[in-house]
């Protein structure tokens, strides 16, 4: 879409060195340091400014980030990897011709740091999705993406949507979006999401009805389903009923259920 670059979960790639290891390719098909887009990018993050840069996003920190993000001036430690971030989105925006980059990373504390960067401005959207659903789906085989065990998903379903709703106060916009409501009309919510950042909605060309056309990116890390170009279906995954597990998941989700609308 005209003025938007994608680049998947850019943020939480240049901060992971063990998942640079891994070798996961571009949606290119070449491997990240060689794509032509990525590989003049890598270098602008060193291994050092990666690793401080991992321990300022884990999720143990995210109430000292916080309380960090609303001084007036960045915390020293926090200058460099913000310096060098600040400079690869930068260049994002020159190599692509885009105005905005659309980052999906899911950590919430990636977006928290961003925030803290004068030179960056963040918008939100906090996309949220029923906790069966994620369930079951983190039970799935999916590419090279692990296998994840109920209890380990329901406690970052919990943290991620929870941490996600403080980005609010840190963010230019903010939109909670249920992933159902996307699927049942993409149109509608991608014309609501370009107004946000942009000020008005943005023409659609790639989507016609729940079909998009999907061209060639540069994206890394992330879902494997995020890689696909060509023409895609959008639509909810056929659901798997599991009546033991689904009662287990409510019990322990349904507080936040209620708040979005799932029970």
């Amino acid at each position: 879409m005209k003025g938007f670059v994608s680049v998947g979960e850019a943020a939480r790639y240049l901060l992971d060195l063990n998942l640079q290891e891994k070798g996961h390719p571009c949606a290119c098909g070449q491997p990240v340091p060689d794509c032509v887009f990525w590989k003049d990018l890598l270098p602008l993050v060193s291994a050092e400014q990666a690793v401080a840069g991992s321990e300022l996003v884990r999720m143990r920190r995210f109430p000292s980030l916080l309380r960090s993000s609303t001084q007036a001036a960045v915390a020293r430690e926090y200058r460099p990897i913000l310096d060098a971030l600040s400079d690869v989105y930068r260049r994002i925006l020159e190599c692509s011709g885009a105005e905005v980059v659309v980052d999906s990373s899911k950590n919430p504390s990636h977006a928290l740091l961003l925030s803290c960067s004068p030179d960056i401005e963040i918008h939100v959207l906090h996309v949220v999705r029923n906790p069966n659903d994620v369930v079951g789906s983190w039970g799935k085989k999916k590419g090279y993406l692990a296998v994840h065990p109920p209890r380990k998903v329901i406690s970052w379903w919990w943290s991620t949507n929870l941490l996600s709703e403080a980005l609010k106060s840190h963010a230019k916009t903010y939109r909670l979006l249920r992933f159902e409501d996307f699927t049942e009309h993409p149109g509608t919510t991608l014309a609501d999401i370009t107004a946000d950042v942009m000020g008005s909605p943005q023409p659609l060309p790639f989507l016609s009805g729940s079909e998009a056309t999907v061209h060639l990116q540069h994206v890394v890390s992330g879902n494997p389903d995020k890689m696909d170009s060509g023409k895609i279906k959008i639509g909810s995954p056929k659901k798997t009923s599991n009546g033991s597990r689904q009662l287990m998941v409510d019990m322990l989700t349904f507080p936040l259920q209620c708040r979005y609308h799932y029970l």
